[in-house]
């Protein structure tokens, strides 16, 4: 570090100390960071480039963040724009869309998630819906009227066509181009640790696929071609939304019936 801070100081860079901080994967550090006799900070998480970093590469806090961050853009859209009696539906749903979901998708497209986390991401999409059309659970509506009134997908199938469609994107991308490479590119050494690893992207992009019905031995050659390739993914996406209404309509009767 103290090569790094002098290669700066020659083009008249200066390394703030306050703002840097160090994070360890894979066990602590055995000593101290230090820059010209500066103790750097040691952290569990921070913050890049506006998405939240942890050590343990988990997602939780992640989520968190941009949940929260997302009902901070809602909550000041809601007198403006989703309690506006002038507005329409349509309107209110769109300003939602560029609002508060590019936040709360923000970086998604690299995301490994685990079905918890889409839950409780699509939890608090389908309460903002509601929230604009301005329906309560006490009107008894269900998630599939709510869907259709708004024009809108589920987080589940928003979550994986994003995600897709960064990896054809990344596909067609020339070779060379360093996010190409990292995809494609396999570590020299190293070992996972014991217990049930984390998902990977490669094994959650796999998922992703067989829930949208498309088949991944091919999956190169379709990511080839742009157009077919979303249209894919919109078909799979629609099936998906579909499948998972007709299961909530299921355990719906189920519950009833009991």
């Amino acid at each position: 570090m103290d090569r790094f801070s002098a290669a700066c100081s020659e083009f008249a860079l200066i390394i703030n100390i306050k703002k840097t901080v160090v994070m360890h994967q894979a066990g602590s550090a055995a000593s101290p960071v230090m820059v010209n006799e500066h103790v750097l900070e040691t952290v569990d998480q921070f913050t890049y480039l506006g998405s939240t970093i942890s050590s343990d590469l988990s997602l939780v806090k992640e989520i968190q963040t941009r949940i929260s961050k997302a009902a901070t853009s809602f909550s000041r859209l809601r007198s403006r724009a989703c309690s506006n009696k002038y507005l329409t539906e349509r309107t209110k749903t769109g300003i939602y869309q560029c609002c508060v979901v590019s936040v709360l998708l923000y970086g998604s497209e690299a995301w490994s998630t685990y079905a918890r986390h889409e839950r409780e991401l699509n939890a608090f999409h389908m309460r903002c819906l509601r929230n604009i059309l301005g329906i309560t659970w006490r009107d008894k509506v269900t998630n599939e009227a709510v869907l259709a009134r708004t024009g809108s997908k589920s987080m589940f199938q928003t979550l994986k066509v994003r995600r897709l469609r960064w990896l054809g994107h990344l596909r067609r991308m020339p070779d060379g181009r360093l996010p190409k490479d990292i995809l494609y590119s396999e570590l020299s050494d190293g070992s996972r640790g014991r217990g049930r690893p984390l998902l990977r992207f490669e094994d959650v992009v796999k998922r992703d696929m067989k829930a949208l019905d498309i088949a991944t031995d091919n999956r190169e050659r379709l990511a080839e071609d742009r157009t077919k390739w979303r249209q894919q993914l919109r078909e799979g996406g629609d099936r998906l939304d579909k499948d998972w209404i007709c299961r909530l309509d299921q355990k719906r009767g189920h519950t009833l019936s009991l």
